[in-house]
């Protein structure tokens, strides 16, 4: 039996940076990196450019302070409201968009998107 204490995130919280630098982040010996960026970008993408989801409005419920899935996404959607699950994210967001210094860079994915769209 599994002695660890169990943490209910919606309770207890998420280190959105802890979670941000281990599961997404640029390092060259990240080990989820085709699981949670270049797989789920891709068919996002494939999706959105083909036009099979559109509409005017989004809204995101991704946990943490994910954003790298809705580059695609904003291409096609006029509006993108993005719900996030603690202040934390939403602390760890508006660094990101404010350009604010010790902001999680999403470049990499940037670039990722830019190149699957044939942008330079």
């Amino acid at each position: 039996m599994d002695s660890t204490q169990k943490k209910f995130y919606h309770i207890h919280g998420i280190d959105s940076r802890s979670f941000l630098d281990f599961y997404f982040s640029d390092k060259e010996d990240m080990v989820f990196r085709e699981d949670t960026l270049k797989f789920p970008m891709m068919n996002l993408h494939y999706v959105f450019s083909r036009g099979f989801i559109c509409g005017n409005l989004l809204i995101d419920l991704s946990m943490g302070a994910l954003v790298h899935h809705l580059y695609s996404a904003a291409n096609i959607f006029k509006d993108i409201i993005i719900m996030k699950l603690n202040e934390k994210c939403n602390m760890e967001l508006r660094r990101w968009h404010g350009d604010r210094t010790g902001a999680f860079s999403w470049t990499h994915t940037k670039t990722a998107v830019e190149k699957l769209e044939g942008k330079r």
